[in-house]
Order: structure tokens, then sequence, then C-alpha cells
């Protein structure tokens, strides 16, 4: 599943032109906030303006190359994110549990993938938002670290070398 997850974000990005990578996107280790064991992820992704419905086309139907990403702030703290990719593949389910804000438009999250499932599995996510050419608000994946180890550093997947997707809010 983990491969499915990556080959379908390649396939998104090597058929859409995406932001530039950004560079020193490494996240900081030892960071007391994401140590702390209440939920801190919501006051940052309110801050960041994340919350919300996210696509790579918006009027297009969710699709393992459209997925249609819904961000919800679950009331105590965390954030709730579900991967729709489409009605024959089953959604994925993240928990944002702790995050901070890099700078003025990158946040760095504490997330757990498959809460309480069979491959929970945490992991360390970077994602930087910005704007469009047309003024939409974007949201990219610029680093990523799970149980394997690295995934994506500088926006880039390290297993195919193709950009991540950027994704827009939807009105």
């Amino acid at each position: 599943m983990l491969f499915k997850r990556f080959a379908v974000w390649g396939l998104l990005a090597a058929t859409l032109s995406v932001m530039p990578a950004v560079a020193a996107t490494e996240p900081g280790a030892g960071n007391a906030e994401l140590a702390r064991p209440s939920f801190t992820a919501e006051p940052v992704f309110r801050d960041l303006n994340l919350l919300g419905n996210w696509a790579l086309d918006c009027r297009a139907p969710a699709s393992p190359q459209n997925p249609h990403v819904a961000t919800t702030a679950a009331g105590d703290g965390r954030v709730v994110e579900t991967h729709d990719v489409g009605p024959e593949f089953a959604s994925n389910l993240y928990h944002f549990v702790a995050a901070h804000r890099l700078d003025k438009d990158s946040v760095e999250a504490r997330v757990l993938f498959r809460p309480g499932l069979e491959g929970e599995e945490a992991q360390t996510l970077v994602m930087r938002v910005g704007k469009d050419a047309k003024g939409v608000e974007t949201r990219r994946t610029i680093y990523n670290r799970g149980d394997d180890g690295v995934r994506v550093r500088n926006g880039v997947a390290l297993r195919s070398g193709l950009k991540t997707p950027v994704l827009r809010r939807c009105g």
C-alpha cells in the first residue's frame, strides 16, 4: 500500500507543473513543542489557513491521479485529514497530533497514518503553503519521514525522483 501511495504521488507530480523545490526543509530534532503530550496541531493549521478541502483539480472527481483532501479540526487540538482517491479505493486517514511553524509559510507536523488501525505509522511531515499564479492557496509536501526513513526531501520523492504535487484550495 505504501508503494501504491508513492506511485500515485509520483504519477501526479509527473503530470502537473509544481512549485519549485524549497531548500533547507529538514525538520529540527528535539523540538519542545512537538514533545508535549497535548495535541497542538489545530492552532497552527488554523493560523496557516490549512483547514478545508484541497485537490489538484477541485472540479474533477477524486481519483488516484486527483486526490481530494479534507482537512478538519477534531476539536481536541488534533487535525484530521481524509485523502479520497476515488470510489474504488479506501481513503487514507491521517491524524496531525502536533505542529509548529518553521517560518511564515511552512509547518512541521507529527502525523499518525491509519491511527488505531493495523499498519499505523508515525510520520514527520513538512508542508509549504503559498499561492499559485491565480492567487489560489496551495500546499505542498516538502519533507516526509516514516518508519522506513526519509521519503520526501526538498519536495522530491526519493524513490521516484519526482517533485511532490501542489494541492489547491477548493472553493
